[in-house]
């Protein structure tokens, strides 16, 4: 008998040290997981990639007595083509990448975000371009990337300032092009994210606003948490039928990655070496994406803030036929499993 009370306890000494131990914890530590190997499709990207990361490096899982499998993949388009046609159960993403199996009805629900990724998403100014008025941008040329919601930052300085979005001539680039075209002056600027807007800005360009902070007087202005010019949050996401079936094994999961969020905010340094050895991202860009992230995990009405907004503009550029409910794309479920203070939104009864 004396087996099973030393496993018990390590486990919850394990996540006492992690700063995590609740009754919930300590009750879900010993329930029983439906499997033990999960596959988990992941993106070398620390806006979407840094719990798993950190977790993997750090034999995190193994400590919730799962095995995972990582799939490193490039950006959520993969995991829309993947988890989207049925290959994995189990992914990371954007809240777009949710709006988008919402809007098709595709039973896959985020049970967890990763990060506020707003401050990542930005505009910068190619090198040389100075504005003194927002109203400046009629006539110029700005590079961007069709189908990505940074151009609604044009729409929101346009509403902001008083001019007219329809005279600024959108170009339609990928990243690496909009950086190119931006730096020999073929386009006056570039909306995209992180580590595009960081490139740009080394290479003499300047910061005009990103999601969550105004630039433009050339000092930096936040923006209401409310009244962001762009919301938008890193996501895990799970297929209805592991949601349904194998609830533990996900906990398992998501626990893990509470630990690795904590190891994120509290040990830094250690966390960064992590992130640039499994993401492989230079070290000045990784760290002004981390820096730029806001790490938190569980299900939050910023979350869901996150979720209308992509699905407004999702529905805007016809991607959607209309706006998902929150209600179909998201379950607290597998957050209150791990700790019912993840959960600070729930769905209207």
């Amino acid at each position: 008998m004396s087996k099973p009370m030393i496993t018990r306890r390590a486990a919850i000494g394990t996540l006492a040290a992690a700063g995590l131990a609740t009754p919930m914890l300590a009750r879900t530590a010993s329930a029983a997981l439906e499997t033990t190997n999960l596959e988990v499709i992941g993106v070398r990207d620390p806006q979407l990639g840094a719990q798993l990361a950190i977790a993997s490096e750090f034999n995190l899982f193994r400590e919730q007595g799962i095995t995972v499998n990582l799939r490193w993949t490039q950006s959520a388009a993969d995991t829309l083509t993947i988890m989207g046609g049925g290959s994995a159960h189990i992914g990371v993403g954007g809240s777009f990448t949710q709006v988008v199996f919402g809007g098709q009805r595709l039973p896959i629900r985020t049970i967890s975000a990763l990060a506020d990724i707003a401050e990542t998403q930005g505009f910068v100014l190619s090198p040389g371009v100075r504005l003194s008025h927002p109203r400046e941008l009629e006539g110029k040329r700005i590079a961007f990337t069709q189908g990505n919601s940074q151009v609604v930052l044009l729409a929101k300085l346009a509403s902001m300032f008083g001019f007219d979005a329809t005279k600024v001539q959108l170009v339609n680039m990928n990243q690496s092009e909009g950086i190119v075209a931006a730096s020999r002056g073929d386009v006056q600027g570039l909306m995209g994210w992180q580590p595009n807007l960081y490139r740009l800005v080394a290479m003499g360009g300047t910061l005009y606003c990103t999601g969550a902070t105004l630039y433009v007087n050339g000092q930096a202005e936040p923006r209401p948490a409310d009244d962001l010019l762009l919301f938008n949050h890193s996501t895990l996401m799970a297929s209805q039928e592991w949601i349904d079936t194998r609830p533990n094994a996900l906990a398992a999961l998501l626990k893990a990655l509470v630990a690795a969020n904590t190891i994120l905010a509290q040990d830094r340094p250690r966390a960064m070496t992590a992130l640039q050895r499994v993401l492989r991202v230079d070290g000045p860009a990784l760290e002004v994406m981390v820096n730029a992230n806001k790490y938190a995990l569980g299900i939050s009405p910023a979350l869901i803030a996150s979720h209308r907004f992509q699905s407004e503009w999702a529905m805007s550029i016809g991607r959607v036929p209309a706006p998902p409910p929150a209600e179909n794309c998201f379950t607290t479920r597998i957050a209150e499993l791990v700790d019912p203070g993840l959960a600070t939104w729930h769905p209207a009864a």
